[in-house]
């Protein structure tokens, strides 16, 4: 007797896993690293008037799609393999510090044995993991304000404990920013400043607008009475 497939209840059996696969991910990722070296690289050839310019962006638009993409899909084998979470699992911030350190730095030493030999596996594993490191610590800062932001808009708080500021407000109300974020009272203040201001001069304006009004008047009545005399 032959069990039929098409009869199985939904749930049953392997699940099939949709949406594109690590490569795909880490050649759009590849494809991304590769544009943004490709103009800084353009960038610093134009501005060393450097001879080999072509060679040189070729080079390294090269090496930045290798190392995207290498970094993205080791860093996968080692989020599901290594330290075993699932597909749509959420990383915690340490170690998805460590996850990206280490990557960065197998990648690097990988890649820098390749095109330099081993005298560049060290050094490239050392330089690629304080990148790795430092890259996810600025994007682990940079997530936690946004969300912090987000979750403080609806939310009241305390005079014990005040909203803390994203990274644009600390920057804006530091002491040495030539510009800073005004408060809506501020803001309200200014404005009723700029309102007095406009009042002020319209009032002079009427003013000039009545004398001028009552000199017309009079020069038409003394030329009025002239004409009369005469």
């Amino acid at each position: 007797m032959v069990d039929n497939i098409n009869s199985s209840t939904p749930g049953e059996g392997k699940a099939v896993q949709r949406g594109p696969g690590t490569l795909v991910k880490g050649l759009y990722v590849g494809f991304a690293t590769a544009t943004c070296g490709g103009l800084i690289s353009a960038l610093v050839a134009t501005l060393r008037n450097n001879p080999r310019s072509r060679l040189y962006i070729v080079g390294t638009t090269l090496n930045c799609f290798i190392l995207g993409t290498g970094f993205y899909i080791t860093r996968d084998i080692f989020s599901k393999r290594v330290f075993k979470y699932p597909q749509d699992g959420v990383i915690p911030t340490r170690e998805r510090i460590i996850l990206s350190g280490a990557s960065a730095a197998v990648i690097g030493a990988t890649w820098g044995a390749v095109i330099g030999g081993r005298r560049n596996l060290i050094p490239g594993f050392i330089t690629f993991g304080i990148a790795g490191v430092g890259g996810q610590v600025v994007l682990n800062a940079i997530e936690a304000s946004t969300k912090q932001d987000k979750l403080g808009g609806g939310k009241e708080w305390s005079s014990e404990a005040p909203p803390r500021e994203g990274i644009l407000s600390r920057i804006l109300n530091s002491e040495n920013s030539p510009v800073r974020k005004l408060s809506s009272e501020e803001y309200v203040s200014k404005m009723r400043d700029k309102q007095l201001m406009v009042d002020a001069e319209i009032a002079l304006i009427d003013e000039e607008i009545a004398r001028l009004t009552k000199k017309l008047e009079e020069e038409n009545a003394r030329k009025g009475i002239e004409s009369n005399s005469n």
